[in-house]
């Protein structure tokens, strides 16, 4: 990504206690050098910050929308989750929207960590007041609590008509938002592994293909291993590892995945349990093999090092889908509603993913990649062998969404259980 006004220490520092895999994105733009990754990683705020306060209460009916557009939007999104012009620093799609409807957008990458954004917005969402924010981006397990809490607005579908007609089944009826009645997905990938396969062949020359979760756990890379500092994805790859499914685990189950865990973590079998900095480490050969997220991968291997692999484990990986949503009493939400319709149009979704390198979950998203890299091929090479990169996990075949689940819909009894377990495997 272009620094824009911060050089990469400065972005390093500021990323600093941020675990979610969306802090290593990387744009795929044309003449990109190879160059660090964001470092720094940190575990995220007590889960605890979800049970303060009480919300009002959910309403799945809309509100009246004002009958025209404010003028104004404020959206929260993660860091590098957006197509940006790296010469001007602009972000051209936004442009474009800005164009088209006059109003005028403030954007910032507010949204460091699920559970620290949470937690700047809470007080306010618990008191009834507005937040400072029109749009926020969060993902899938924080968007059910908070529609749980009733801290978001129910949507109009009578304003995203491109939602309607474009949305891929897949995002449709989700299990954290029956219906979409409160968030539109964003962008999504898989939780699987990463791996170097020059050095897994190194250290495992017998076996050097990594199909399962217990691969990590092999004495053969003790040291060499990254676990990841977000429960939800360690914990939920541990259980399919034991023929369980996340949804459906019980507190008994968890406290099963973390004495396996815990096994593991007393004979240094893992160097670390990494937030975004495990991108450098695997990047940089000084992890075997690691839990990784899919458009990572995609776009280490084209701009860092060609040698690493994502696979999604034979025992199952984790969807994970980041989705926008209007925060409860925000002051422009008609405004909110266009650009998040904005986004389902094609030639609006497809820049977005070429430059993120994540699942669209807009229609023919998948075949218009196609199609610019064939455009590209004779003209500008290297752009279309990034697209082609790209579509290796921007796009999941049937059999890869047949491997995937979902995370478990947790209380907050429960998320307080796993993540009391999951921290004891952490701290060793």
């Amino acid at each position: 990504m272009p620094d824009r006004e911060r050089t990469e220490i400065e972005r390093a520092i500021a990323r600093a206690f941020q675990p979610r895999r969306r802090l290593t994105r990387r744009a795929f733009f044309r003449q990109a050098a190879r160059g660090g990754a964001y470092a720094a990683g940190a575990l995220s705020l007590p889960s605890i910050l979800a049970a303060c306060g009480i919300g009002p209460a959910a309403s799945s009916t809309p509100k009246p929308l004002p009958s025209s557009p404010a003028g104004t939007l404020i959206w929260a999104n993660w860091p590098a989750y957006i197509d940006i012009d790296e010469d001007t620093g602009e972000y051209p799609t936004i442009a474009k929207f800005t164009d088209e409807t006059g109003i005028q957008v403030t954007y910032s990458e507010d949204v460091n960590d699920n559970e620290e954004f949470f937690g700047k917005i809470q007080p306010d969402l618990a008191a009834g007041n507005p937040t400072t924010y029109d749009l926020i981006v969060l993902t899938d397990w924080m968007i059910e609590r908070m529609i749980r809490l009733g801290y978001l607005e129910a949507l109009d579908k009578s304003k995203l008509a491109s939602f309607e007609e474009s949305v891929q089944d897949l995002y449709k009826d989700p299990w954290y938002d029956p219906g979409n009645t409160y968030s539109l997905a964003w962008q999504s990938g898989i939780t699987g592994i990463g791996y170097n396969k020059k050095l897994v062949a190194d250290l495992r020359p017998d076996n050097p293909t990594i199909t399962k979760f217990d691969d990590l756990l092999d004495p053969v890379f003790k040291g060499q291993v990254g676990m990841f500092s977000e429960m939800r994805d360690t914990m939920s790859l541990c259980l399919l590892s034991m023929g369980k499914k996340p949804e459906d685990a019980t507190n008994e189950d968890a406290k099963a995945a973390q004495e396996k865990l815990l096994e593991a973590a007393n004979r240094q079998q893992f160097q670390g349990f990494y937030g975004n900095d495990y991108y450098d480490l695997l990047a940089g050969e000084n992890l075997a093999l690691t839990i990784a997220w899919s458009g990572d991968v995609s776009q280490m291997k084209l701009y860092d090092n060609p040698d690493v692999e994502f696979v999604i484990p034979d025992d199952g990986g984790m969807l994970w889908v980041d989705n926008m949503a209007i925060p409860k009493n925000a002051a422009h939400p008609l405004d909110a509603h266009m650009m998040m319709d904005f986004w389902y149009r094609l030639e609006n979704a497809v820049p977005l993913t070429e430059y993120v390198g994540y699942f669209s979950p807009v229609k023919g998203v998948a075949e218009q990649v196609a199609a610019d890299a064939e455009t590209a091929r004779a003209d500008d090479p290297e752009w279309a062998d990034a697209l082609e990169v790209i579509s290796e996990t921007a796009f999941p075949s049937e059999a890869d969404l047949a491997k995937v689940h979902n995370y478990k819909r947790l209380t907050e009894d429960d998320e307080k259980v796993w993540n009391d377990l999951f921290n004891e495997v952490v701290q060793g």
